[in-house]
């Protein structure tokens, strides 16, 4: 388990020195959802990185519309309340370790919109076509304001790279046989 005040730029430090201690130089990182972030943090803050793949990454702050605001009013009121306001919590939070969820918070309320423009390395974004949880819009966004990336879409929600494990394993491919064709 981590400290309690870690934060992405502690995941971020964390995985450069295993990278270190195997004497791994120039990478390609594949980050899939939180690791997205984390390789978001990395790319864009180091020469080290050859090579990016985000699959349905986090790292854009969500939309929140009308029915948010209101569910997250509803939230306070029942805190002030007393009430039992767990079914306002995502399955993914209630399901961490008590010490894990303050972190858990943190970083994915942390907006990594303007690091994307940093990243210099080449990048592909192989989304799942049906995911709710990081949703069309940011990859999008990725797109936009990383310079050079590709997009490739995939049937299947957030864990389209399981449900669709062939399709991902060739686009995966795909874009690393371009990106060593194009060092050499």
């Amino acid at each position: 388990m981590p400290p309690k005040n870690w934060g992405l730029h502690d995941y971020s430090a964390l995985t450069l020195t295993l990278l270190d201690k195997y004497g791994l130089g120039n990478v390609i990182l594949v980050g899939h959802s939180f690791g997205g972030r984390v390789a978001i943090d990395i790319a864009s803050g180091s020469d080290r990185v050859a090579g990016l793949a985000l699959v349905s990454a986090a790292g854009v702050k969500p939309r929140r519309g009308l029915l948010y605001r209101l569910r997250h009013r509803r939230f306070l009121h029942d805190k002030r309340k007393g009430l039992d306001v767990s079914k306002y919590y995502s399955p993914d939070w209630l399901a961490l370790p008590e010490n894990m969820r303050g972190i858990f918070s943190r970083v994915v309320s942390l907006d990594l919109t303007d690091k994307l423009g940093d990243i210099r390395c080449p990048t592909v974004l192989i989304w799942g076509k049906e995911d709710r949880e990081t949703p069309m819009y940011m990859c999008g966004v990725m797109k936009r304001r990383i310079r050079g990336a590709e997009v490739i879409l995939i049937k299947g929600g957030h864990f389209a790279y399981a449900e669709d494990h062939a399709a991902f394993v060739t686009a995966l491919a795909g874009s690393i046989e371009k990106w060593t064709q194009h060092s050499t």
